[in-house]
Formats: structure tokens, sequence, C-alpha cells
């Protein structure tokens, strides 16, 4: 089966953490990038499981559900077109802090961690820029975690 590197580069260009990217640096990424098509139900990362990808979730919506100490299972976000899921996985080999899973069919490009080393390798401007977003997209989650937590302790 041969990979449509024109149609990665199409639907990347869906995705907003790709915005800063030029033509050049598409192209470059667009042969590190898988895609993919999941059904609805599908579990794209176990909590407590070795992740080493990054999701970009170009059409549909993804759950992340987290369990807690009595085995309770809690909705901590959900995540439409242009959201990203698994981004700690490329920058460090630990367990998921959660479980993904695609509430609706989900159309994703995947960027896994090997071929994220390969493009710090051979193209780190394009890594960095990957990496700066993955810090905004973190940063921004934990502002909205530490309003949830100021919220909660009132």
């Amino acid at each position: 089966m041969s990979i449509d590197y024109e149609y990665i580069k199409t639907v990347m260009c869906e995705v907003p953490q790709f915005d800063q990217l030029t033509p050049e640096e598409l192209n470059t990424l667009s042969k590190h990038v898988t895609h993919r098509n999941v059904p609805a139900g599908t579990v794209l990362c176990k909590e407590g499981s070795l992740g080493d990808s990054l999701y970009y979730v170009v059409e549909g919506k993804i759950e992340i559900r987290k369990e807690s100490v009595d085995g309770r299972q809690t909705v901590l976000a959900r995540f439409n077109k242009g959201g990203s899921v698994g981004e700690m996985s490329l920058v460090e080999n630990s367990p998921r802090s959660a479980t993904a899973t695609a509430v609706e069919d989900v159309e994703l490009l995947i960027l896994r961690r090997d071929s994220f080393e390969k493009i710090l390798e051979s193209a780190p401007h394009i890594g960095i820029k990957i990496l700066k977003n993955i810090s905004l997209s973190l940063s921004t989650r934990l502002r909205h975690t530490s309003g949830r937590f100021a919220d909660i302790f009132k």
C-alpha cells in the first residue's frame, strides 16, 4: 500500500498546530506523520500503558478519562477537530496518564516518538516548532486545570 503524502499534507493544513510550518516544512513532516481513521469506541491509548504517539484530531471527537483510586472513571476532557492528545509521550517514556477513546468516528494524524526524534536530528527547526506547540497546549491545559482546582477548593 502506498502512502499518499499529498493527502497527508492537505489534512495537515486543517490542523492548527501546523499553521506555523512553511510548505517545505509540511512536506518534510508529512513523511513522518501517519494518517488513520478509527471507528467510535476505539481506545487509542490506555491509562498505565506505555505511549509513543501524539494524535492530532482532524475530524471527530476523543474523550479523555482518568480512573480514580476507587475505580471510577472521570471524564477529564473532550477534544474535537484541531485538538491533540498524547503530547507527553513524545517527550517522556512514561505510562499514559489517562485513557483516550474515540467517542465518534475519528480521523487522525499520528506522530510517533521515533519519527519525532528523526525530525529533531534531521530538521531541528521543525522539531522546535512542534515542541513550541506542545508547550502551548500543555500550558493552556495546566491553566484550565488550575482554574478548576481554584473553583473546587474555594
